[in-house]
């Protein structure tokens, strides 16, 4: 739905030293639909499972698979691969690709315990006395990713309008 309200262009290619046009959405138009996403009282909040795409989030509350694009815009995401959290098995992968195959367990680094969110410099001493803590880099990973789990989505009773909406300001 979202590619198909777009305008349409022509794009030009070369194939085989012949240029060609075929019609392409354009995928470079963009559209603010602040009203509804600004309006805390439009807005659901939603906390994503592990390993649930977009689709999925839009089939089980707007029913239909195709609304995925509200979920993401809703949410100001443009990177899907970046921006929406990863399941278990992504998560290995990717910590297994930043840092090493069997290096997730090892040291990111060190959190104050009285108040996990000041990071500090080793200290032996202070490490001894626990006053700080390690955080390993799977650790530290699983904190950002959690953190891109609690979402807001728009309520259903107005998917209608923003369809009608979207569908007018792209044109």
């Amino acid at each position: 739905m979202y590619f198909k309200a777009l305008p349409k262009l022509f794009y030009p290619y070369k194939r085989n030293g012949k240029t060609t046009r075929t019609v392409v959405p354009d995928i470079f138009r963009r559209v603010q639909l602040d009203r509804f996403f600004k309006f805390k009282q439009a807005l659901l909040s939603y906390y994503i499972s592990d390993g649930e795409a977009p689709e999925h989030v839009a089939h089980k509350i707007y029913g239909n698979t195709t609304y995925h694009w509200i979920v993401l815009i809703a949410n100001d995401i443009i990177d899907v691969s970046r921006e929406w959290p990863k399941s278990n098995e992504q998560l290995t992968l990717y910590c297994n690709d930043k840092y090493g195959i069997n290096n997730s367990g090892e040291v990111h680094h060190y959190v104050m315990v009285s108040d996990k969110s000041i990071i500090c410099d080793w200290d032996a001493t202070r490490l001894a006395n626990s006053e700080i803590e390690a955080v390993t880099h799977r650790e530290y990973e699983e904190d950002i990713n959690n953190n891109k789990r609690q979402i807001f989505l728009l309520d259903p009773k107005y998917l209608g309008e923003i369809v009608l909406q979207y569908k007018s300001l792209v044109k």
